[in-house]
């Protein structure tokens, strides 16, 4: 992957580390992926379950947020059941390195976290906004982690950004819209 990644820039015959991109640069994306897993050497599942957030790059500084909500939290029916259920989220900091002008490069750091808990489907609540019925999740336990990672994205035309990120908890594509002034 690296060689071609190689001769792939070799023969883009663009301006390597160009940070002057960066202060052009301002983005809002969306996320989704796995959050909650552990890699200490080898990959704990445990927690592990789809997630979606939200992304903010301005200036070369990216934020991200990506959140899993308990699995049983959103039904519709009313039972005696406490399930067993659990949460994780990550919110992570970096800056985007531009490799070349289509190719970014984000180290990132960051917290993560998983709760574990009980969904109590005795309870009902409506959220009148989104007009959607959900039960109370009450937490037990909460897990907090130091996160770390990096991210790879690429700019196939001007106002869109591609990307993947890989940390020690999550694991998440995102997609952008750049909100940036021409070069002239």
């Amino acid at each position: 992957m690296f060689a071609l990644l190689a001769l792939t820039m070799g023969n883009a015959k663009a301006q390597w580390f160009d940070f002057s991109q960066n202060m052009r640069d301002a983005s809002v994306g969306f996320n989704a992926g796995v959050v909650g897993y552990h890699f200490n050497g080898q990959i704990d599942r445990k927690f592990a379950d789809f997630g979606s957030g939200v992304s903010l790059s301005l200036l070369g500084i990216y934020i991200d947020f990506i959140y899993q909500a308990p699995e049983h939290k959103w039904g519709n029916k009313i039972s005696p059941i406490m399930y067993d259920d659990h949460t994780a989220l990550s919110i992570n900091v970096g800056y985007k390195i531009p490799v070349t002008p289509w190719l970014y490069l984000t180290p990132l750091i960051g917290y993560s976290n998983e709760t574990t808990g009980k969904t109590d489907c005795s309870t009902i609540n409506v959220n009148y906004k989104n007009r959607s019925i959900y039960h109370d999740y009450n937490c037990e336990n909460i897990d907090s982690h130091f996160n770390y990672g990096a991210g790879l994205s690429v700019k196939p035309v001007s106002w869109l950004e591609i990307g993947g990120i890989c940390t020690a908890h999550a694991v998440y594509g995102n997609i952008s819209l750049h909100f940036t002034e021409k070069k002239k």
